[in-house]
């Protein structure tokens, strides 16, 4: 049964779905749990291994930031934009 990690683009919110099959979270987009939107996209879920080292290895942090470096270069500035006042948003709403 696999998991993937989905954020909404209106209201920022993480969340994670199972779903039955890997084939069936191909063919369907789930709507967001805490706005109900159905502008949701699945992320990159970043995995924290366990070891000596209580946490990522040196050589693991540096992937996973590379990773998300590479993943913020094909991020359109407009969606960036939008995540950035969306947070706001919710920081003004709950002052």
């Amino acid at each position: 049964m696999p998991i993937y990690e989905y954020i909404c683009q209106d209201c920022d919110h993480r969340f994670d779905r199972y779903w039955p099959t890997a084939a069936s979270a191909l063919d369907q987009q789930p709507d967001c749990p805490d706005c109900a939107s159905t502008a949701t996209r699945r992320t990159i879920s970043q995995v924290a291994v366990l070891g000596k080292l209580g946490g990522l290895t040196p050589q693991e942090q540096s992937a996973a930031s590379a990773e998300t470096a590479k993943t913020a270069s094909y991020t359109p500035k407009e969606q960036i934009q939008t995540f950035q006042a969306n947070k706001q948003r919710k920081r003004e709403q709950g002052k």
